[in-house]
């Protein structure tokens, strides 16, 4: 499992980027961006979701 600690770590991270990149365009006034940004985040979101346990690093949330 610890050949998946650091991929995991990583994706956290990006979802995290996502997350302040949506905020900021909401921010912003821009919307429509900010609801396609979501949108992508909530399919990254749900596949992990659906991912087989045996497959989800601890680090992983």
């Amino acid at each position: 499992m610890d050949d998946y600690n650091e991929p995991a770590l990583r994706l956290q991270k990006t979802l995290l980027n996502l997350r302040r990149e949506r905020d900021k365009l909401k921010g912003e006034g821009k919307y429509d961006e900010a609801s396609a940004l979501a949108v992508s985040i909530a399919r990254i979101e749900t596949t992990l979701a659906q991912l087989p346990a045996a497959f989800k690093p601890d680090t992983l949330q």
